[in-house]
């Protein structure tokens, strides 16, 4: 199975003229071929996942998100909401005594968790994948071969 793309800013492999263009080309499509997400959120999320819609659509700046990451833009904004809901539901519970259902929400906690940092990643909505977006080459990134490298 193929790895995650790359932009052509970022591959160090070695790339042919007619490869290089069409990366390029792929990734002036994903900014500016693709219609842009809608600003109002879907009416199929929750309150929650709504108000995060809202806030990340305001805060996305230049990523290259379009309609077709719709679909998992939802997907985060909706991990997002289990995750509060569950918090809000943790709290009850331990009120509550009830250690059987806390722990049960501990687990439904650590899934959304893991999912909402898979998503963000995904999407560029973390330090770490916004910074690989736009990270210049180096030019120990530059060398084509282990022998440039190590002579």
């Amino acid at each position: 199975m193929a790895g995650k793309y790359k932009v052509l800013q970022m591959s160090n492999g070695d790339l042919t003229k007619e490869r290089q263009e069409a990366k390029l080309h792929a990734e002036l499509m994903a900014k500016d071929g693709i219609p842009k997400l809608q600003v109002t959120p879907p009416n199929h999320l929750d309150p929650v996942a709504k108000q995060e819609y809202k806030r990340i659509i305001e805060s996305l700046g230049t990523l290259p998100l379009r309609n077709l990451d719709r679909a998992e833009l939802e997907n985060y904004c909706t991990w997002y909401s289990v995750y509060k809901n569950t918090s809000v539901n943790m709290k009850l519970a331990l009120k509550s005594g009830d250690q059987d259902e806390y722990y049960a929400y501990i687990n439904i906690l650590n899934k959304a968790t893991a999912n909402i940092k898979s998503l963000a990643s995904d999407l560029g909505l973390n330090v770490n994948s916004r910074m690989q977006m736009s990270m210049p080459k180096t030019e120990a990134q530059k060398n084509d071969s282990i022998i440039d490298t190590f002579g």
